[in-house]
């Protein structure tokens, strides 16, 4: 009995050895036999119609030589994109119509003033005004006496000079009350916004006292925010106008294109200012801090594609190549995938026209060895 045990016992042991070392042979990961071999026959006949039926669009690979740098940023309104409500005069915020985030038009009523200061002018420019009128009545009645002999020319001189110098004090001061947005008999006026876009901050609060050119609000034109990076010269010598850099904005990805490359004005020139604008994605709010990564030059070549254009086919990742009415399957390595796109790092020369879209169908089709839909 006791033979018997020992004989089942090493029987299980040579099993388990045996099927030990074939499960390492079929293993995946191992390097002697692949997950799968892509053959020739694998390719898909495709006509025109198909592709766009199918949502399938045809891309080339982007070229990408080197290895990235992380530069630092903001998102802020770019110039002239930056607009700011100030107090024309001194006085007492009465009410704030608009918060932080709220989206105005240009000419948009954003607060109500009160300002004694305010009052004086409107009432300078009706003085004003009152004066003008009646110093030309005086003229136009002086006309017909210069006439008749009962007033000098000397005299009809001094009341038109009278005259015309009370219209332009009248035209100066109705100017100045304009200027500061019309103010009511009592000093009250309202603040407008200079343009459209959104309220960025808000300066000021209900019952305050302001003085003459503070700040009450700012607006920005989302359309003309911009990222703004400081970088070194050494970096900076690998940029220029027109680059795609892919950009990080908290757990948002997007990909940016450099409109301006220029050395800071200030700090000893020890810094290059980088302005670029978002290509393919929205403009995180202005304010927001952003990550670049700067394509340093290196030896290597490699390619990136969008994350759609790669599938899994026999355990292996691949691209569709489109040629001669037809979709081949492409062996690729692939490396880090950022920004919906993917890095390739072998199986592709460069310039190859590959399938992008929907292309998971394609790989279903192989794997099944079925003509697609």
């Amino acid at each position: 009995m006791k033979v018997l045990v020992g004989v089942a016992i090493a029987g299980s042991l040579l099993l388990g050895v045996g099927l030990g070392r074939l499960s390492g042979r079929l293993s995946p990961a191992s390097p002697e036999v692949p997950p799968g071999r892509i053959e020739p026959k694998d390719r898909i006949t495709l006509s025109e119609e198909q592709l766009q039926r199918s949502g399938l669009s045809i891309i080339r690979p982007e070229l990408s030589t080197g290895t990235e740098r992380p530069i630092s940023g903001f998102v802020e309104a770019a110039v002239g994109a930056r607009s700011s409500a100030a107090m024309p005069v001194a006085g007492r915020l009465v009410r704030l119509l608009v918060a932080p985030g709220m989206a105005v038009r240009a000419g948009e009523v954003i607060a109500e003033v009160r300002s004694p200061e305010a009052a004086v002018v409107q009432a300078e420019a009706g003085a004003a005004q009152a004066t003008a009128q009646s110093l030309a009545y005086q003229y136009r009645l002086a006309i017909p006496m210069a006439r008749q002999g009962a007033l000098s020319a000397q005299e009809l001189e001094s009341r038109r000079i009278a005259s015309v110098t009370a219209a332009s004090s009248a035209r100066a001061t109705a100017a100045k009350a304009a200027a500061i947005g019309q103010p009511d008999a009592r000093g009250g006026l309202l603040i407008r916004s200079p343009s459209s876009g959104q309220v960025t901050a808000v300066k000021a609060y209900p019952g305050a006292v302001l003085r003459e050119g503070e700040e009450v609000a700012q607006i920005s034109d989302a359309r003309g925010s911009e990222m703004r990076f400081l970088v070194s010269p050494l970096l900076a010598a690998n940029l220029k106008n027109g680059q795609l850099l892919r950009v990080k904005a908290g757990a948002q990805e997007l990909r940016a294109r450099v409109v301006a490359v220029a050395a800071d004005g200030g700090g000893g020139r020890r810094f290059t200012v980088v302005r670029a604008q978002a290509v393919d994605g929205p403009m995180p709010p202005a304010g927001t801090a952003v990550t670049a990564f700067l394509l340093v030059a290196s030896a290597e070549q490699r390619f990136t594609v969008p994350a759609e254009a790669v599938q899994m086919v026999k355990g292996s990742p691949v691209v569709f190549r489109y040629q001669r009415g037809g979709a081949e399957p492409m062996p690729v390595v692939i490396g880090k995938q950022s920004g919906g796109r993917v890095e390739i790092a072998q199986g592709l020369r460069g310039g190859e026209r590959l399938l992008s879209g929907n292309t998971g169908p394609l790989s279903l089709a192989i794997s099944r060895k079925e003509p697609l839909d």
